[in-house]
């Protein structure tokens, strides 16, 4: 199967090595996003799947707008005789002429089983929303978003301490894992697809700065359930002697107050640090940041700072 592939983050470059590896699946080009600048620098740097496509000598092609740049990139991917385009976390929408121009069309891979969770941020929104399953689904592209017929799905398990990165991982496997087998079989014609139940769709956002502010009068799973969306990339924060306090990882404890104090601390031992939610629960509290500092360990934290049950997180 000769195949073109569109992706840009990490996830989508291991993808992209996984197909590489296979003698059977022809990867012809590769789009991915702009260099963009890192640092204080401002140094431009490729994204992940360029450095995968490079490496493997593929010709790469990269677009502000593919949207308003379709008459170029199609003039680009003329030159070849890909008979599938592959997505995987582009990052921009592509329009009708680019997704049904090979010959067998297009297909995209998505972190939910949709009909649920179309949309920006599916991996980051099961776990706000405390999902104990995901998945992927395997779909065509077709001129809505995520609205495309299902070739195929496969669930994935939410364990309590996964965060996005984990996640994304357990998505990524399941993606290569299902994703292979139907690129390496004889393709004579377009893969059997069901549609979807439009009825049934949820959606979901980008994530915005807003969303890591941490209410703390919200219930202690709640709580968890924000920082380990929010991580290992963004972290919610709250307040702490009037800075900023990011808090990276938690866990939820055996342990709760009928007197509620939400932000409230408690110190359990030397390396064990609580905090109170709005139900009355404790998060137990693994890795944060204080404001101009690099992250730690709750220990480092409690010594460093001096911590007391008279302090409290706002």
């Amino acid at each position: 199967m000769k195949i073109a592939f569109f992706g840009t983050p990490e996830p989508s470059a291991k993808l992209l090595q996984a197909l590489l590896q296979e003698p059977d699946i022809q990867v012809q080009f590769v789009v991915t996003n702009p260099d963009r600048p890192k640092g204080r620098s401002k140094t431009l740097v490729p994204s992940p799947v360029k450095e995968v496509a490079l490496a493997a000598n593929l010709p790469v092609f990269q677009y502000e707008s593919i949207k308003k740049e379709k008459e170029e990139a199609l003039q680009n991917f003329s030159k070849f005789d890909a008979e599938l385009y592959v997505v995987f976390a582009y990052g921009s929408i592509l329009p009708i002429e680019i997704f049904s121009y090979p010959k067998f069309g297009s297909i995209n891979l998505h972190g939910s089983i949709l009909p649920d969770l179309r949309g920006a941020s599916p991996v980051q929104t099961s776990l706000w929303k405390g999902y104990t399953k995901s998945g992927i689904s395997i779909q065509y592209l077709g001129e809505k978003m995520d609205e495309g017929d299902i070739i195929s799905i496969q669930e994935v398990d939410i364990d309590l301490e996964d965060d996005t990165g984990s996640l994304m991982e357990k998505i990524t496997q399941a993606g290569i894992q299902s994703l292979i087998p139907l690129l390496k079989g004889p393709i004579t014609s377009s893969f059997e697809a069901s549609p979807q139940d439009h009825s049934k769709a949820t959606y979901c956002t980008k994530i915005q700065a807003e969303d890591r502010v941490l209410d703390l009068k919200l219930s202690a799973m709640e709580i968890h359930n924000r920082i380990r969306a929010l991580s290992p990339d963004l972290g919610g924060y709250c307040r702490f002697r009037d800075k900023r306090l990011v808090l990276w990882k938690t866990r939820p404890a055996d342990f709760s107050e009928t007197s509620i104090q939400p932000g409230k601390l408690k110190r359990m031992d030397k390396k064990a640090l609580l905090l109170q939610c709005g139900d009355g629960r404790f998060l137990e509290i693994l890795s944060l940041q204080p404001e101009n500092k690099n992250r730690m360990t709750v220990a480092d934290f409690m010594n460093g700072f001096r911590i007391s049950d008279e302090d409290r997180f706002e």
